[in-house]
């Protein structure tokens, strides 16, 4: 997979994208999202958090806005630049950086939470994935990881779907790309979350919990952030 693909589609999205995340932040989705995560562990003042795929710094702020020093990271420069500028516009001092989530550049044991929403089914090397991010968390300290089974759905068939959900501003192009950088992604030829236990079994991951019902406590209406493919959470202690 030419990671280059995936860059410039995203970097085409960061405007819209940035947009819809500062709605989500300001939204009742917000507070639904942190209480997931309290959840699984207590985002607190001095807490190290890494977000990946932070995108235009959803998690990343809501994270911060707990006291929590949180790094955020993604491959398109583009949507960095929008992360960095909705940070400042929700005034958060978080540490923003292009970097590769298969190729983490953090010394190892250093963050308390490590957290990735809607990421693994863009990367190429899911088994690298997990192992860098386990790598760079804590002894004792969780992953989490939020995702769908993209792969099962058509990303250029809404048909059967209302007009409010997530990608009804995206035009026939944009999905289109998106369904074929999606088809050209190993993860998205095999049945998930399975796929993923599968690869934390091999690793030799311990304390591993699934929630296949969290979508249904997110999304309870569709509206404008509605995301119609059922979302799963996966949490992993060191």
């Amino acid at each position: 997979m030419d990671k280059n693909k995936i860059i410039n589609y995203w970097d085409k999205r960061a405007t819209s994208f940035s947009d819809d995340k500062q709605a989500e932040l300001k939204s009742e989705h917000a507070q639904r999202w942190l209480d997931e995560i309290n959840q699984i562990i207590k985002i607190k003042s001095g807490m190290k958090i890494l977000d990946i795929g932070t995108g235009a710094g959803f998690l990343a702020i809501l994270c911060r806005q707990q006291g929590a020093q949180v790094t955020g990271i993604d491959l398109s420069p583009d949507m960095i630049q929008s992360a960095k500028q909705n940070a400042s516009l929700f005034d958060q001092q978080i540490h923003f950086q292009v970097m590769d989530a298969e190729n983490l550049k953090f010394d190892d044991a250093h963050f308390d939470l490590v957290i990735a929403r809607n990421v693994t089914w863009l990367l190429p090397d899911t088994k690298a994935a997990y192992q860098e991010w386990l790598r760079v968390l804590k002894p004792k300290g969780k992953l989490i990881n939020i995702d769908g089974n993209y792969g099962k759905d058509s990303f250029v068939d809404y048909s059967d779907l209302p007009s409010d959900h997530a990608h009804n501003t995206l035009g026939d192009e944009m999905l289109q790309e998106s369904e074929d950088i999606k088809q050209s992604i190993a993860i998205n030829h095999y049945e998930r979350p399975q796929y993923d236990l599968d690869i934390l079994q091999q690793i030799h991951t311990q304390s591993i919990h699934l929630d296949t019902d969290i979508y249904k406590r997110i999304y309870k209406s569709e509206d404008d952030f509605y995301n119609p493919t059922p979302i799963f959470l996966i949490a992993i202690t060191k």
